[in-house]
């Protein structure tokens, strides 16, 4: 069989398990999967307890016990779709293209890291310490998986994410953080005919503050945007309303940016926007931005000259969406993302791998491991 063909094979066993971040069996399948490719080339591996939440995570590495890593590599186990969704529409291809949930984000991804390591030199995976990571619950946050993550790559000289390739191929060099805020706004009700003057209208408070902050804080110019992206207020039509509550995604390229925007988030929400309507911020998560770094610079720089080896031209973009490499590019590591072959319509049911991009990302992996 061509690298190819047995590619295929291992990627439909991986798509046709129900893989969903909330079916914890489904993940651990897929994670035991991949844990018997890689005790078939030699590498120590393990099935990582991440808690009753999620599924299994994997780490594999060809030398156990090592304080450091020359090479971290990482893709998710997980999808996004429901129990049942595989069996509903398991693999499938064409001459061009491969489908099924998670074909593409990341079953692609993770199984071009271990036919990278298998098509490589064997004298340079001798030589070099090599840790994959794979973790179960990436489409969820990574909320259980984040912190043994970072344990790993904080110990590695470089990190390739290997979620997919941008749909023309190109890998992802730098990504905005993300965070969340929670602003809750508490008024007083009253009836809406007899003696709304009674009232506090918590859904009007909400409504400024998010207009306020939507049109001072988003600067398309600098990379900044601000999102009141879920809005609730009210229960009934003839009441004035109590409570009201908007959720807001916030994007910055740096992270001194990002807290800028939260603490300017709290000072708004503090002010009074209705008389009698108070609020509460809360923020949910944070995800650090992964910028352009000079060490990040000379990965890239290794990768096109794998690329080039490989027969074609790498060509990078700066993405607006956080991921897993965000957390380890905070402590100063090398990270360059969307190393895994390509395709579209992520997360739907028209998801698909081109397969003519599966060997290029393969070879440029395997190459890469001369250069290190």
């Amino acid at each position: 069989m061509t690298l190819l063909e047995d590619y295929l094979k291992d990627l439909e066993q991986l798509v046709n398990f129900e893989a969903g971040t909330s079916n914890p069996e489904g993940v651990t399948q897929a994670a035991q999967y991949m844990k018997k490719l890689y005790d078939s080339i030699g590498f120590s591996t393990e099935l990582v307890d991440l808690g009753p939440e999620v599924g299994r995570g994997l780490l594999a590495t060809n030398k156990p016990g090592a304080q450091t890593y020359d090479i971290m590599l990482n893709g998710h186990l997980d999808t996004v779709f429901p129990k049942g969704e595989a069996a509903r529409r398991p693999f499938r291809r064409d001459a061009e293209k491969a489908y099924g949930p998670g074909v593409l984000d990341c079953k692609a991804g993770i199984l071009s890291i271990f036919y990278g390591i298998k098509s490589a030199r064997p004298e340079d995976i001798k030589r070099l310490s090599i840790a994959v990571a794979m973790n179960p619950d990436e489409e969820t946050g990574s909320t259980h998986s984040t912190d043994w993550l970072v344990s790993i790559g904080r110990r590695a000289k470089r990190v390739l994410i290997c979620e997919p390739a941008r749909p023309n191929g190109e890998l992802v060099r730098s990504r905005k953080g993300s965070a969340t805020y929670r602003v809750e706004f508490h008024g007083r009700t009253a009836h809406a005919g007899n003696n709304p003057q009674d009232g506090a209208n918590a859904a009007v408070a909400m409504m400024r503050f998010a207009t306020a902050l939507y049109d001072e804080l988003n600067n398309f110019e600098t990379g900044t945007t601000v999102n009141p992206g879920v809005v609730e207020g009210g229960k009934i039509i003839n009441a004035i309303p109590d409570h009201a509550m908007v959720r807001i995604d916030t994007r910055y390229l740096s992270d001194a940016e990002g807290r800028r925007v939260g603490e300017r988030i709290a000072q708004l929400a503090a002010q009074t926007w209705v008389k009698g309507v108070t609020a509460t911020t809360k923020r949910e998560f944070w995800i650090p931005a992964m910028p352009l770094s000079d060490n990040a610079k000379e990965l890239d720089q290794l990768l096109t000259k794998a690329a080039a080896m490989a027969g074609f031209e790498a060509h990078f973009v700066d993405a607006g969406g956080a991921a897993d490499g965000n957390h380890i590019a905070e402590f100063g590591v090398p990270v360059c993302d969307g190393c895994g072959p390509a395709g579209d319509n992520m997360h739907t049911d028209r998801e698909f791998l081109t397969l003519r991009s599966v060997e290029p990302a393969v070879k440029m992996q395997s190459n890469l491991y001369s250069l290190i």
